[in-house]
Formats: structure tokens, C-alpha cells, sequence
């Protein structure tokens, strides 16, 4: 394995600053109540909608089909063109 350049080390570096392992959430992505990814955001700066909002945004980015998100274990949901959040 190749070495990281300057450049690379410098991002490092700066993704590792914004990183808050005490304040992060968990977010889950569900097609039909199977899980299909978990991971966790790098800190807490934003609220749990707009952290719905951007997980949505991706896995569509992705070609991921996601029918909800979970958020620290709240789960969100697109219904008629808008982000609700709804029973878990």
C-alpha cells in the first residue's frame, strides 16, 4: 500500500478536527424494515431532520433503495413529497 501524499494527510487531518466521538448519532437506512446500512455522522451539529434529509439524499445519490432512516432511533419517512418523521 502506497503512502499518503501531503494532500491526502491534510484532509485527514481536517475531517479528524470536525470528529466529536462523544456527539455523534447513528443513522440507519431500512428498505421495508430490513436494515440495509448503519453508520454514524462525524459529530451533532445538525438536527436530526436535516440528518434524515442528507442520508435520503445520498442513498438516492447512490442508487440505494431506502424506504425510511433511522436517526439515533427515530425514524423518518418521505410521504406526498415531503420528510415526516413517523412511528417507530
Amino acid at each position: 500500500m502506497n503512502e499518503l501524499s501531503q494532500v491526502e494527510k491534510d484532509y485527514n487531518k481536517w475531517w479528524m478536527s470536525r470528529f466529536d466521538n462523544v456527539h455523534y448519532k447513528i443513522i440507519t437506512l431500512f428498505n421495508h424494515g430490513e436494515i440495509v446500512k448503519t453508520y454514524t455522522t462525524a459529530n451533532g451539529r445538525y438536527s436530526d431532520l436535516e440528518d434524515a434529509e442528507s442520508a435520503l439524499w445520498s442513498a438516492t445519490y447512490l442508487g440505494v433503495t431506502v424506504t425510511s432512516v433511522g436517526v439515533d432511533g427515530i425514524r423518518f419517512k418521505i410521504l406526498n413529497g415531503k420528510l415526516r418523521r413517523i412511528a417507530n
